[in-house]
């Protein structure tokens, strides 16, 4: 008896007999055509994928993508969408028994650390380069991880998992200052190429500062 198919040689029949995959298969066409986009677009760019190597990887036809996705812009947006929240919004455990400074800065070494990721940083350069061309795109990446980062940052400074949004919105100015102050180099020198363990390693000695440079001027004693 002949061994079963799999499933790239299954899709490839469909196609043959031109014939759209059943309901029960449809799902995980989307899914191989989003994960091969995705590990080309990271690992290539925007430029030098095309939509035959992307078939090609998900063993799919170009037509199983054509129906999906109206071009590749359509296909590099669905990809930034299902991964910017993953990606760029980490979530984290903040320690809520610590003392307001610690309590800051290990949430900011968390987030950072998680946004000094190989994988993190592809898909903000990837995206980066196609802003000229889809700034809404460029726009909604940067602001899904920049709003969910300093809503980390607020919480761990109200020192609560569930604080109250008027609580929230008194503590989000500061929290907002305090990414930008922490985040802002090493995130671009990670995009430049720099080794990302020498800025994570790097990131509490300017963590400290940062805080003690707030302690000093007094806007961290309302959230003690």
């Amino acid at each position: 008896m002949p061994a079963n198919p799999s499933p790239s040689v299954q899709d490839a029949g469909l196609r043959r007999r031109g014939g759209r995959p059943p309901a029960d298969k449809a799902g995980d066409v989307d899914r191989r055509i989003l994960e091969a986009a995705t590990s080309l677009f990271l690992r290539q760019g925007f430029d030098t994928t095309s939509c035959d190597q992307v078939a090609a990887l998900a063993g799919a036809g170009k037509a199983s993508i054509y129906a999906r996705y109206a071009n590749k812009e359509a296909l590099f947006t669905a990809v930034v969408q299902q991964h910017v929240a993953a990606a760029l919004a980490p979530s984290i455990d903040i320690p809520w028994h610590l003392p307001l400074e610690a309590r800051l800065a290990e949430t900011a070494r968390s987030i950072l650390a998680h946004s000094l990721r190989p994988e993190v940083v592809a898909l903000m350069r990837v995206v980066l380069t196609t802003a000229h061309r889809m700034p809404e795109l460029a726009r909604l990446a940067d602001r899904r991880g920049r709003e969910v980062a300093i809503a980390r940052v607020a919480t761990a400074m109200l020192g609560h998992p569930d604080p109250a949004p008027e609580a929230m919105a008194r503590a989000l100015p500061l929290a907002a200052t305090f990414i930008d102050l922490v985040f802002a180099r090493p995130q671009m020198r990670a995009l430049m190429g720099d080794d990302a363990a020498a800025l994570e390693a790097a990131a509490p000695v300017q963590v400290a500062e940062v805080l003690d440079l707030l302690s000093r001027s007094g806007r961290l004693e309302p959230w003690r």
